[in-house]
């Protein structure tokens, strides 16, 4: 957890993209959630009649799934991009930082090994944080932050199914 730590912390610089990546898929994720429920009230909803006013919330409905559908796909390509480009920023500050620190103490005490196994070895490391933070941090927080939402907005109509979410 310390090294965790340490790597979100060397990552300050880049603390705006990947916040907005966060963003991102915090809103993409949402408009999800707003896709499902609008989806389940239009199958509980009877079957339409000719009455008017029936005939308007059935369109609006619609219009408002279409409207939903169109923000979740942009929101999610706005995501991909985002995360991305926050990822290889924060990536790029990590390698700095490593070869900074490699340079600070000097090719001479490195022992037996190569300066090449050397690199081999900081190269892999640091591609190995290239998943922690588009497929660990980022799932975790929105997950976090939406399931207490989504355990509200379930509990307005069954408390018991809200408390097994």
């Amino acid at each position: 957890m310390k090294a965790l730590l340490r790597i979100v912390l060397l990552w300050r610089a880049s603390a705006g993209w990947l916040a907005a990546g966060l963003l991102a898929s915090l809103l993409s994720t949402g408009v999800g959630i707003a896709l499902l429920v609008l989806a389940a009230f239009q199958l509980e909803q009877p079957l339409p009649s000719h009455g008017g006013a029936v005939l308007i919330g059935g369109i609006a409905l619609a219009t408002a799934m279409r409207s939903l559908g169109v923000a979740r796909v942009l929101l999610r390509y706005v995501e991909r991009l985002v995360t991305h480009a926050a990822t290889f920023r924060a990536l790029a500050d990590l390698r700095v930082w490593f070869f900074r620190k490699l340079a600070g103490r000097s090719a001479g005490g490195l022992g037996f090994m190569r300066s090449g196994d050397v690199l081999a070895r900081l190269v892999g490391d640091v591609d190995a944080l290239d998943g922690l933070f588009l497929r660990v941090i980022v799932p975790l927080t929105v997950g976090l932050l939406l399931l207490p939402a989504v355990a509200l907005l379930i509990g307005t109509g069954n408390p018991a199914l809200a408390l097994v979410v």
